[in-house]
């Protein structure tokens, strides 16, 4: 059993918005996650833009395994619909599925995410 933590949730761990403190119970009680190494990306730069506390994003990823993508997650990305599922996110789901039969769901609130995690017949978890 393992869960699939896309940007859009894991930021609600770290910043106060709709949605936050329920994705923090629902983090705190479900293990393990993981993720794309594009998520230390891209949580990076969006607590640049947020004027967040880069430890506070390392504290936070160092609660979550991260995936290395391969060529062929690249490839699998490049392939996936629906059509506007945008290049990043289509990464994120890519490298979800390589979690395999152990994946339990995508947490998401990215709505392009959600569309391309359920034609792909992964559950999607939003707390």
């Amino acid at each position: 059993m393992a869960f699939y933590i896309e940007t859009s949730a894991f930021l609600k761990l770290a910043v106060e918005e709709e949605g936050s403190p329920a994705m923090r119970r629902w983090f705190t009680e479900h293990r393990p996650c993981w993720s794309s190494q594009l998520l230390a990306t891209e949580a990076h730069r969006a607590a640049m833009r947020l004027g967040l506390a880069p430890e506070l994003i390392e504290e936070l990823l160092d609660s979550i395994s991260l995936i290395l993508p391969s060529a062929s997650t690249f490839e699998l990305a490049g392939r996936l619909g629906p059509v506007d599922l945008r290049s990043l996110d289509a990464v994120h789901l890519a490298a979800a599925g390589e979690i395999g039969p152990e994946l339990e769901g995508v947490v998401t609130y990215n709505r392009r995410l959600v569309l391309g995690a359920a034609a792909a017949g992964f559950p999607v978890i939003q707390p």
